[in-house]
This record gives structure tokens, C-alpha cells and sequence, in this order.
């Protein structure tokens, strides 16, 4: 975009403006996009009427000389470049991941995303083009291979701004900064997102791009190109300084308010709170429980399935909280979200619905998957739920942690028939007539295609079907006057067919790059199985990992790190060093092992001096590491959880056992601030909420005599299951440094025994697993 020749007196003109600076990129006056994509060009053009009303206004204005003009505009003044652009090299060969180090070869001199690339940019007297991606789908893939092999387009953002590709798996937080910044102008995120950035850090300019390529790519990042240009050179000083002043006022905006209600809340009334809402907005019809979009909403049926055994609760709230959990896991186990030809799951839905998913898989999403249904299994009695969970961590440990997958994406049009979508004629072409009647029926086939029109309004899927297991084998077996045995032998045949035409058909890109996050989540599924087998083979499992993330990715004198891997180290964020955490302390409930207790709080302590507090709630990222300047903080379930939902898992079961002070301020500091949020509308912060489970005091579970003995691992094991771990906290009776004292406790009872307290207050000792589990019943389900 040009406005012409140069606007005398140009800050105090936009001086006018300065309350929305990004406005600038919000102008879609060149943009010619699709309907839904922005308004129309009339519109648009009357939204600029008042700014040309203004430019005409200050350039009848001259008092100043051209020199002086120039410098006031000019925020490099009186400065000259001390680095060319031109001459630098593409940095990509040593990024943090296969994705980033896959972009070596390009012509495009992308430089890494760290400290430098400011000083960079301010010696070029140049702002920095930023393509934020994520790893999974092939959008991102898309538009950067096309950014560079399209001479136009390279050349644009190469002459006119330092480049850069950041991966979301490495920056989570610039993840965060570009869903507020799509947030600020009411439009979805999208990822690849462009984001321009001042030599400063502050973000000028963004546009979630998502999946676009061709001519509306080029139309995208020529006009938004050509907008920063413009500023740039008409005032670089007012550009730099207002992305300042925006930047300023976005971190008034996000810095969390705990000051206490008038009517303080307690932990214990937000759960029954927000468990009983949460289970009266379900129906379903809509199963979007903890408004994250198409993610999985793990933390909600957690949630649904610990309300339905808590006494807290009403007896009609607990039953429907019962049911919601039950169904919406079915929907999970038996949807298109999971690959009915492989056993992997999917990781987001694209709608509310669950009929179309997006057809990429990572480690993290499905280790939280497993861990969620054997949860829930517990907690519901359902051994269904459990064994789907168990076969998909064996999964996992064989298919993707073994062979160091942390994510797979398709290639090209994932959507094409005959990948992860399945179209009749297709079918015909790979399997009988007698396969495609069982598999018709097996995977809810129509020849018309599946996929309801409330998620495809627009007939882009008509005759595509999703495939889904909603019909067991015996009801197959009925309804085609077959034995099971046969549908099952049919079944695997189908399975590998289409299986084998799929990966004919579309190419897949994996990546290797293995985050402490991925493994802490692997760790806690583990965790969960070895309970539930009481194999010490499934523990030692769980020790392997977690040994392996202390050797790794844990350097006591270093700190923690969120990826390590030859000479490849980043820094680990607050949301890393809690999922962690909270990791490593089930492994303790699960043990009694001090050594895990131990390496827990070290963690935690470390983290928490590390990323220090605003009045209690952890930052995202520590000061030092912040190349945006820009405090941020995990207090919402944009991407599924919080690092405010996690670090209170975390914290509140540390505290139970320590005591510390710290835990404690930043535990009522959550409090506070869900509370505020909790005021007068439904919160959807489920991964706090399921914390709160714990109560205002915990309840405790002392062990006493010897813990290792048979019946005191039965003890250990009855403790850990979910549908008491989750309202409870363990500890052994023996003194020690990590943990408070006790006193006042029942001399011990056998060969072990376990006392119950709350408040320092014992409530029963049992030295019967008998006993135990009458007595566990009754404090948490009032049973």
C-alpha cells in the first residue's frame, strides 16, 4: 500500500490512532480476501475515510524543516546499519527440530529465533517477518516451502524485514502471544501465523494464515508486506514506539487479577461449583465441555468422571456427571477421532462435532488420551475404558517413543479419498463385496457419506466417509447372520487393506524431536498402568522414564530444560517444569520412594525461583528468556490446559506433604483468581477445577510399619487408584527433612497399617485392605 508522498508531521497525525495501533493490519482495504475471511471493500474503505480526513489535515502543516521532519521520524537517527542483511546465511541447519532444520536448504536466509535476532534487526535498521508454525498438518510445511520457492514472495519479505521460523514445540509461549493477538482483532488463530515484530520484540503487525496457498498467499504477504513498508519508511520512530506503547497496554491486559472477592469462595465450594455446572451444560449434542475448540477436552471427562464419585456432589449431579463421562469417552474411543486402522488417535477435532478430525497425531495428545481413559476407567468402573488405555500405551511405547516419534503429519491433501477419508468407489476398488458389507456396517459407512451436515454445511465432504467403531463385532455379526470369529478375521483383513492403500496413497512426515513434556506425559500413563497391573515390571517402566527425563533434562546446576538433545538446549517453561513435577510426585505416591519426592520438589523450587510470581501466579517464562517483552502467564485452556491448572495439581498434593509456605501462597493465589473468574459465569478451567477435588484441607493417607511388606504394597496400590488418589494425598508415617512432621497419629496396627487424617485430625485406621477401602467410601463417596 503507498499513501503517496511523504506525510508532513506524521506521528502527531497517527497520534490519533494510538489506541489501536495493529488496526494497521486489520485493514483489509488491500487484502481481497474471501467473504469470510474479512469485510468488504466498501466497508473497508469507509473505515479509512477518518485517517486520509487526518493525513490532509497535519501535510497543510510545514512549520518544521525537512531535516528535522526526517529525523523525528526517523527512530534510527543520527545511527548508521552496522550489519547488511544481504549477507546473511541461512541459520537453519542447527534448529531445535527436524521441521526447522528441514528449512536449511532454502534460499531465504531464515535466521534462528533466539536474543540475537533483535540486535540483528537493529543493525539492519530492519523489523523481523516472523513465520510462527506449528508441526503438525501440513499448513505450515505449505506456506513456508511456498514463501521460498515463489521468487516474488521471497523477495519481498527478504528486502524488507530480518526473517525468521519459529516452531511452536520450541516457543510455546509465541503460540500464546499469537492466539492474544488474534484474539485482539475477534478472528480465530490459525497457525502458520505471520507475525511482524519490532527490533524491540514488540509485535507490529499479525495474520493468522492457516491454509491458504497460491495467489491468496501472495495477496496476503505482498499487501501486509507492503503496509509495514510503508510505515517503516514514513516513520520508523512512530512504528517502533507505538508497537511499544500497544505491547505496554497488552500487558495491563493479561497480568491476572487475584485481589479477594467481598465473599471469599473456598476450594472446596468452587468444585461443587463448577462440577455441577459443568455437568448440567452437557448434552449430546455438544460435547465442547471446556470451550478449547476442537482439542480434546480430556480435562472435562476427567472432571465428569471424578464429580460422579465425590461426595461433595448431589446424588442426581454424580449420576449425571456419571453419564456425561461415560458417553463422551465412547464418543472418543469409538469416533473418527481415533484411527480405526491403526489404534493411534488423532489429536483435534475441526468442529464441536466429532465426525471430522484433523488427521495429525502427536505423542503428547495421545499419552494424555491414555492416561484419561484409564482414569476414567477407574473412576467409572469401566474396564472397557481401561484396557483402550492400556493398548494405547503399549502402542505408544512401541511405535513412537521407541523409535523417537514425537509427531506425525500427511503430506499434501489429507483429505483426498482414500487416505483418512473413504469414498465407495474407492472401497469397491480395495475390498469384496462381502468385505465392504461388514465394513459398511463395522464403520458406519454410507454411500453418500457420513459426515453430517451440521459439520459440513457446505457439501465439501458429500460422499466422503470418516471411519468410526460404534458397532461391536457380535451386533456385526447379527446383523449379517455371521459368527464373530468371522467378522473379526474380516475386520483385520479390511483393516490392513485400507491401510495399505493409504500409505500408497499419501506420504506422512514424522518428527524426532522428543520434548520433557512428551515424557513426563508417558510417565504419568505408565504410572497409572503399574497401578492398575501391580506388574513390577510396568514400574520399572515408569522408573526408566523418569530417570531418563533426571538425566536429560534436568541439570541442577543448569536448571530444566524443555528440549535436549546432542547440542541442541532449551530452556524448559514454567507449564514443563510442573507437568513434571506433578509426574515425578505420582511416581512417589506410587513408591513411597524419597528419591522421587525429592527430585519433585527440587524441580518445582527451582522453577518456581526461576519464574518467580506476579502476587502468586507463576509466570510462562522466565525474564532472561523472554525475547518478546511481554510477562505472560498460562491462566486459560487455550491449547487444552493451563500452566495455572497443572502447577495446582502440582503444588496442592507438594503442600499436603510439605508444607512449604510458598506452595501455600500460590495455592490461594489461584484460588483467588479462578474465583474472580468463577463470579457470575461458568469457568472453563477444568484442569484447576479436578485439583480442587482435594478439598480446602487435604486428606491424607499415613502409611505405617513396613510399607514394604505384601500387605503394604496392597495398601500403596488400593491408595493410587483413581477413584481415591484423586481426593486424597500418601505418605509414609517415618520422619523426614522433605516432609512436615505429624503427631497425635494411633500407635501402628500389625504389619502395616493406614490412618486417614484431615487438619491434623485422624478420621479412621484400618490394617485390612478390607477396612481400607469401607473406610476410603465412605469420607469420599458418603458410601
Amino acid at each position: 500500500m503507498k499513501f503517496g508522498k511523504p506525510i508532513p508531521d506524521w506521528p502527531r497525525a497517527m497520534e490519533s490512532f494510538r489506541s489501536s495501533f495493529v488496526w494497521s493490519f486489520s485493514l483489509y482495504f488491500l487484502l481481497s480476501r474471501s467473504p469470510n475471511r474479512g469485510g468488504s471493500i466498501m466497508r473497508t474503505y469507509f473505515s479509512i475515510l477518518p485517517l486520509l480526513y487526518f493525513f490532509l489535515l497535519t501535510s497543510c502543516s510545514d512549520e518544521k524543516t525537512k531535516k528535522e521532519k526526517d529525523v523525528e521520524k526517523d527512530y534510527f537517527s543520527n545511527t548508521q546499519t552496522t550489519d547488511d542483511a544481504n549477507d546473511f546465511k541461512n541459520e537453519m541447519a542447527t534448529g531445535e527440530t527436524d521441521f526447522l532444520r528441514s528449512l536449511s536448504n532454502h534460499q531465504i536466509a531464515w535466521q534462528k529465533w533466539n536474543h540475537k535476532i533483535l540486535e540483528k534487526a537493529k543493525n539492519t535498521q530492519r523489523p523481523i517477518f516472523a513465520l510462527l508454525c506449528s508441526p503438525l498438518g501440513s499448513a505450515s510445511r505449505t506456506v513456508v516451502d511456498e514463501l521460498n520457492e515463489n521468487r516474488a514472495l521471497r523477495e519481498i519479505i527478504s528486502s524488507q524485514a530480518v526473517c525468521t521460523v519459529i516452531d511452536s514445540s520450541v516457543n510455546p509461549e509465541i503460540a500464546n502471544l499469537g492466539y492474544r493477538l488474534s484474539n485482539e482483532e475477534k478472528r480465530s488463530v490459525a497457525f502458520p501465523m505471520i507475525i511482524w515484530f519490532s527490533h524491540e520484540g514488540s509485535p507490529i503487525a499479525s495474520d493468522p494464515v492457516g491454509n491458504i496457498s497460491g495467489s491468496k498467499l501472495k495477496v496476503i504477504v505482498s499487501n501486509l508486506a507492503n503496509v509495514i513498508e510503508d510505515l517503516w519508511k514514513k516513520s520508523s520512530r512512530y512504528t517502533v514506539e507505538n508497537s511499544r506503547s500497544e505491547n505496554e497496554k497488552r500487558q495491563l491486559r493479561i497480568e491476572p487479577n487475584i485481589e479477594e472477592l467481598n465473599q471469599p469462595i473456598t476450594r472446596n465450594e468452587l468444585f461443587q461449583k463448577e462440577a455441577r455446572q459443568l455437568s448440567s451444560l452437557y448434552s449430546f449434542g455438544d460435547k465442547n465441555l471446556d470451550f478449547i475448540g476442537g482439542l480434546i477436552p480430556s480435562s472435562s471427562i476427567e472432571l465428569l468422571a471424578i464429580g460422579s464419585h465425590s461426595a461433595s456432589l448431589p446424588g442426581d449431579v454424580r449420576e449425571k456427571s456419571r453419564e456425561a463421562a461415560k458417553i463422551m469417552t465412547r464418543e472418543l474411543t469409538s469416533g473418527a477421532l481415533k484411527d480405526h486402522l491403526t489404534g493411534s488417535y488423532f489429536y483435534a477435532r475441526r468442529t464441536d462435532d466429532w465426525t471430522l478430525p484433523f488427521f495429525s497425531k502427536d505423542l503428547l495428545s495421545q499419552a494424555k488420551i491414555a492416561a484419561t481413559l484409564m482414569k476414567v476407567g477407574n473412576l467409572l468402573g469401566n474396564t472397557q475404558f481401561t484396557n483402550q488405555g492400556l493398548e494405547l500405551l503399549e502402542l505408544l511405547e512401541s511405535e513412537w517413543l521407541a523409535k523417537e516419534i514425537s509427531s506425525k503429519s500427511p503430506e499434501g491433501n489429507a483429505d483426498m479419498p482414500g487416505a483418512f477419508l473413504w469414498d465407495y468407489r474407492t472401497l469397491k476398488k480395495n475390498l469384496s463385496p462381502d468385505e465392504l458389507k461388514v465394513a459398511t456396517i463395522a464403520f458406519s459407512l454410507e454411500p453418500t457419506g457420513n459426515i453430517p451436515l451440521e459439520t459440513d454445511p457446505l457439501g465439501d465432504y458429500y460422499n466422503l466417509n470418516s471411519l468410526r467403531s460404534k458397532t461391536s463385532s457380535q451386533e456385526v455379526a447379527d446383523k449379517l447372520q455371521l459368527s464373530v470369529e468371522v467378522v473379526s478375521m474380516a475386520l483385520t483383513t479390511i483393516k490392513s487393506k485400507l491401510l495399505t492403500h493409504r500409505r500408497n496413497q499419501i506420504k506422512t512426515t514424522s518428527e524426532s524431536t522428543l520434548t520433557i513434556k512428551d515424557l513426563a506425559l508417558v510417565l504419568r500413563a505408565q504410572i497409572l498402568r503399574a497401578n492398575h497391573t501391580g506388574s513390577s515390571a510396568h514400574l520399572d517402566a515408569a522408573k526408566t522414564t523418569a530417570n531418563r527425563i533426571l538425566s536429560n533434562y534436568w541439570k541442577p546446576k543448569k536448571g530444566l530444560f524443555r528440549i535436549s538433545a546432542n547440542l541442541t538446549m532449551v530452556p524448559a517453561r514454567c507449564h514443563d517444569a510442573m507437568v513434571v513435577g506433578r509426574s515425578l510426585n505420582e511416581l512417589y505416591q506410587a513408591t513411597l520412594d524419597q528419591h522421587w519426592l525429592k527430585s519433585a520438589t527440587a524441580i518445582v523450587d527451582y522453577s518456581i525461583e526461576q519464574f518467580g510470581f506476579s502476587g502468586g501466579i507463576l509466570t510462562e517464562l522466565a525474564q532472561e528468556e523472554q525475547i518478546v517483552p511481554l510477562r505472560q502467564f498460562s491462566v486459560s485452556m487455550i491449547f487444552g490446559e493451563s500452566t495455572l491448572g497443572i502447577s495446582d495439581q502440582t503444588l496442592s498434593r507438594l503442600y499436603a506433604l510439605t508444607k512449604k509456605e510458598v506452595y501455600g501462597g500460590i495455592l490461594d493465589a489461584h484460588r483467588r483468581y479462578i474465583a474472580r473468574q468463577a463470579e457470575g459465569r461458568v469457568v472453563y478451567h477444568t484442569d484447576y477445577i479436578s485439583s480442587c477435588a482435594l478439598g480446602d484441607s487435604a486428606l491424607v493417607a499415613v502409611l505405617q510399619g513396613d510399607i514394604s511388606s505384601q500387605l503394604g504394597k496392597q495398601f500403596i496400590a488400593t491408595l493410587n487408584a483413581p477413584k481415591h488418589l484423586s481426593f486424597l494425598t500418601i505418605r509414609p508415617e517415618s520422619a523426614s527433612p522433605l516432609l512436615t512432621p505429624l503427631t497425635g497419629l494411633p500407635s501402628a496396627k500389625g504389619t502395616a497399617s493406614v490412618v486417614l487424617i484431615r487438619s491434623g485430625e485422624a478420621l479412621g485406621q484400618v490394617s485390612t485392605i478390607e477396612e481400607l477401602t469401607e473406610l476410603l467410601d465412605s469420607i469420599i463417596s458418603g458410601e
